[in-house]
């Protein structure tokens, strides 16, 4: 494959509510799901699959067929050799769009090192948003205001005492176009009216302190290692000095384009405005947030507009679009 290819609405059953901003935004009829993985190579974990879903739910579908089949059938031309090799054919990266109709429970996602001493995994969930729409006063929670026991989060877990956990956090305002760092440990919750790209490591993990109000159990909220071991994986320090770490600054890449995060380890996103051409050859995840142009690469140029989202094999070579396309590029972490 050498040239782009439109990915489509792929819905992800989960435990919450929203998804009307998702449909707006696509400009599809309204459909039930607040998440829609986006180019997507991941599986919903077995354990938490619906009954009635296939195996495959959450990898998308191309005009070519299933994404995870085109790339097993040439992992380097998709992924470039380096990337190929590095993680096993794997791009080591997720997008979705989320939109949240419901206040999201109080967690946070295991570090890299957890997940591979625990969890059997390569990949942790440190994950960043992107805002795209936002009700007025709609709010996010990132990290504990100040620095909180152990002992008193397990207390408030035990009650599910989700009214101390949200009195404990940093309450956020948030307006389309801001950007978040959510780094793996760090307690977090999104709340009801948001909607972002969401950039992660490729995994579904998260340890939820507020469950019981979702339908979960303790179990599964502690993904079936038990509050002892869950527990650690929460990141109590205080942030109330410190936001700026989680609400990073755009980085001037060139015309048109900038670097939205300071997380290259994990994964990019770049911000592109009219007419770029992109520095780099490689897969990509591109999420079209305003305007409409078109995009060339290796092939004939193909129209883009607000709402459409793509996936670029690495095959293609560098990614130029023209017009007046506002766009988000979702790339890989950037290898040593």
């Amino acid at each position: 494959m050498t040239a782009p290819l439109r990915v489509y609405d792929n819905r992800v059953p989960v435990y919450y509510d929203g998804g009307a901003r998702i449909s707006a935004f696509r400009g599809v009829p309204p459909a039930p799901g607040p998440e829609d993985w986006v180019a997507s190579l991941s599986r919903l974990p077995a354990a938490i699959l619906p009954a009635g879903f296939p195996p495959d739910t959450g990898v998308s579908r191309t005009d070519e067929g299933s994404l995870a089949d085109l790339v097993a059938a040439d992992p380097e031309g998709w992924l470039g050799p380096r990337l190929a090799a590095a993680y096993g054919g794997d791009p080591a990266l997720l997008v979705k769009l989320l939109d949240a109709g419901v206040r999201l429970p109080v967690h946070c996602h295991p570090t890299r090192d957890f997940a591979q001493r625990h969890l059997g995994s390569l990949f942790g969930k440190t994950e960043g948003w992107i805002v795209v729409d936002a009700a007025p006063g709609a709010q996010v929670w990132l990290g504990m205001r100040d620095a909180v026991d152990r002992g008193d989060l397990s207390r408030w877990i035990e009650d599910q005492d989700t009214a101390a956990m949200i009195a404990a956090m940093n309450a956020l305002t948030v307006a389309p176009g801001q950007v978040f760092y959510v780094p793996a440990g760090l307690p977090h919750a999104i709340g009801p009216g948001v909607f972002v790209v969401e950039l992660q490591e490729p995994t579904s993990f998260s340890v939820l302190a507020d469950y019981s109000a979702f339908g979960v159990d303790a179990d599964a909220a502690t993904l079936g290692l038990g509050w002892d071991l869950a527990l650690s994986c929460f990141d109590l320090d205080g942030y109330a000095d410190r936001l700026d770490a989680l609400m990073p600054a755009a980085r001037s890449l060139g015309p048109g384009l900038r670097s939205l995060f300071d997380a290259d380890s994990f994964f990019r996103a770049w911000q592109v405005r009219g007419d770029v051409t992109l520095p780099v050859a490689s897969f990509a995840v591109v999420v079209v947030t305003g305007g409409a142009g078109a995009i060339v690469a290796g092939a004939e140029p193909m129209p883009i507009a607000r709402g459409d989202t793509l996936v670029v094999p690495a095959s293609a070579g560098p990614l130029t679009f023209t017009g007046n396309a506002e766009a988000i590029v979702c790339l890989p972490p950037e290898l040593p």
